[in-house]
């Protein structure tokens, strides 16, 4: 009896409904390490930026080396797919190559058939996070939180010339020592340190001894550097992969893990989370559903159908879905039909 009245609560569609939603992480972390510099990127946008900078852009587009964590960024009027791919060739493909992939959000101007047909013609695997995910996409984010935090610094006095302060903003990141990789963007895409202004005024000693070298000390001076590339290399990637297991380490075990098997019934939580439905308003619903599960995606990501067996257009992670619990009667097979009422 005890049991079946827990099972009676359990099958309760309207507790299910309106269950609370579990915050822990329900997959461990997957980090994303590249081991050649500009093989891979993440990709993300700033804004929309109020107010607008006095030229009229209310975007920032952002993007990332994994690597080196050299970053590229532009001001930007508008979010379309042209703008994206256009950054792409200016900012990355002209500047260190064709990469490998390209990390984004599921935002239209990243899945568009545009983007598409672009990364077919390059031969650039794009790939996106599930919808409400940012940790999936955690160095863009992260990306942007600097810059944001650099140029807050720079335009107190007048906000609406970010776009101008948006050069001085990358330059002091990748000059800047990064912890992950244990030395500057600069020197690891370069080999050496940049000049900085700090080095003209008090003249440092690499400054000092350039004018006094020969061609030959020169031409010495700059193969030692070359290498001393790579061993600098291997130690920023050994850098970076002690700090992604480190990070790891901590996220796992916050993981609260759930899996889901195909043709699975589950709920779905209506995103963004505390979003009011239609009609309902302080009394809407968290989850909505029931879904079928229609494919495992992998990474703790699924792509759900309808009832009816429509499928949905965009993948979800696990982390927002919830088993669907039949009730009592649907487990037992019971009929509780109006014309079987009164035989139960």
């Amino acid at each position: 009896m005890e049991k079946d009245c827990f099972n009676y609560a359990k099958g309760c569609e309207d507790c299910q409904r309106n269950g609370p939603i579990q915050h822990l992480p329900a997959v461990p972390l997957n980090p994303i390490v590249k081991p050649r510099p500009f093989r891979g990127w993440a990709m993300d946008f700033v804004g929309k930026i109020v107010p607008n900078s006095s030229n009229e852009h209310t975007f920032i587009i952002v993007a990332t080396d994994y690597f080196t964590k050299w970053v590229e960024a532009s001001a930007v009027k508008s979010i379309s797919s042209s703008i994206v791919i256009a950054f792409i060739k200016q900012h990355i493909i002209h500047r260190f190559g064709i990469p490998e992939t390209i990390t984004t959000d599921r935002g239209t101007s990243f899945i568009s058939k545009e983007i598409q047909d672009f990364s077919d013609a390059y031969g650039i695997k794009f790939v996106q996070s599930s919808p409400y995910f940012p940790r999936a996409n955690g160095q863009a984010e992260s990306t942007n939180k600097v810059l944001i935090n650099i140029i807050k610094k720079m335009v107190e006095s007048n906000p609406r010339d970010c776009h101008e302060r948006l050069s001085k903003a990358l330059w002091a990141d990748r000059t800047s020592k990064k912890t992950s990789i244990g030395t500057t963007p600069f020197a690891l895409t370069y080999g050496h340190d940049a000049v900085l202004p700090v080095e003209i005024n008090v003249q440092s000693l690499r400054l000092e001894k350039q004018p006094d070298m020969d061609d030959a000390a020169y031409i010495e001076s700059m193969m030692k550097e070359l290498e001393e590339l790579s061993p600098i290399r291997a130690k920023a990637l050994n850098h970076l992969m002690i700090g992604k297991q480190a990070v790891a380490r901590a996220y796992n075990k916050r993981v609260r893990g759930k899996t889901f098997e195909e043709e699975e019934l589950v709920w779905r939580a209506i995103l963004p989370v505390g979003a009011h439905v239609s009609g309902f308003g302080k009394w809407s619903p968290t989850w909505e559903g029931p879904f079928l599960v229609n494919r495992i995606l992998g990474k703790g990501a699924y792509l759900l159908q309808d009832m009816n067996g429509t499928l949905h257009q965009h993948h979800i992670n696990g982390q927002w879905l919830k088993k669907f619990i039949p009730s009592l009667w649907e487990a037992t097979g019971i009929d509780l039909s109006d014309d079987q009422r009164g035989n139960v």
